[in-house]
């Protein structure tokens, strides 16, 4: 009897194991938009946004989603794909140094259940917890750096070799930018996109992307960063990056180039239903057209590696 008690022990270990190891990608298909219904809490505005917050363009939709507004970023969640479409920040030099030290990851506790991601779903799931908005940008306040560790600024990444390698790069070179410039302001967000949508011969109306986890949080296939900055002599230039969420080669941090990446804002907004800046569009439409068609040049010297 003693030894039987030890096989049926041993029996339970593994499937225990096996169990808490089964958290893994989940396969959906969606219509090639970004969600399938439409609703959003009242407009609002946030300091972090540079000519307010990114509005729905008309014709998406981008299911249920919650306006979070805070000191240190701004962002629009989802509540259908539990991940933020954007997240918007206002960098200034002086917020990436300082003594905050890193927090724990949690739920958003502004967020209620059902509508986000819990810790569970990224367990075993051989996906790092991504940030949007980075930890390192707000090394100045521990409030700020707290916040930044809340689900809700997270997607689930390809880890090793892109979100702690090639993405921790981007984000540093960023970093960088505003160390030289004093300031800017960064959208970063998630993109579900075929690039076989945007040809007609290939295009099914249809994207496969994956979930995780019981509440399944959205795996983004693409994940995009928007820069705009003043140059010396005080006119606004942007550049954005479009990468996809998978491995990369890896290099030394200095040797890593992002010009392969660099695309417009159009291109970005014409493929997730966001208006970028939208404030411009009565404010200063040719600005708006520049900053939205043409990458600057003057933004890539920080941006590229080195030669």
């Amino acid at each position: 009897m003693r030894t039987r008690r030890v096989t049926w022990g041993v029996v339970a270990l593994a499937l225990s194991l096996l169990w808490t190891g089964c958290n893994k990608p989940v396969q959906h298909q969606r219509a090639a938009g970004y969600t399938q219904y439409s609703a959003i809490e009242g407009q609002k505005n946030s300091t972090n946004c540079l000519y307010g917050v990114p509005a729905k363009e008309a014709g998406w939709s981008h299911g249920p989603t919650r306006l979070v507004i805070r000191e240190g970023y701004a962002l629009e969640h989802s509540s259908l794909d539990k991940i933020p479409l954007w997240v918007c920040e206002h960098i200034e030099s002086g917020h990436i140094k300082g003594p905050a030290e890193r927090a724990d990851f949690k739920p958003d506790p502004d967020l209620p259940h059902g509508e986000r991601a819990e810790l569970a779903d990224y367990r075993n799931s051989g996906y790092d917890k991504g940030h949007q908005a980075p930890a390192a940008d707000f090394k100045y306040n521990q409030k700020r750096m707290d916040e930044c560790f809340y689900l809700s600024n997270m997607v689930p990444q390809v880890g090793l070799n892109f979100n702690q390698s090639a993405w921790r790069v981007l984000e540093g070179r960023v970093r960088d930018c505003v160390a030289e410039r004093g300031e800017a302001y960064v959208i970063t967000g998630a993109m579900i996109w075929d690039p076989k949508e945007d040809v007609e011969t290939t295009a099914t109306g249809r994207t496969v992307y994956y979930t995780i986890g019981a509440n399944e949080v959205a795996i983004p296939t693409h994940l995009y960063k928007i820069v705009v900055s003043k140059s010396a002599s005080g006119t606004w230039e942007a550049v954005a990056f479009v990468m996809e969420n998978k491995e990369y080669p890896r290099y030394k941090d200095s040797q890593y180039d992002f010009m392969p990446y660099v695309k417009s804002i159009d291109w970005i907004r014409q493929r997730t239903g966001f208006k970028f800046m939208p404030q411009l569009d009565t404010q200063d439409p040719n600005l708006q057209k520049r900053l939205e068609s043409e990458p600057a040049s003057e933004l890539w010297p920080c941006l590229q590696a080195e030669q």
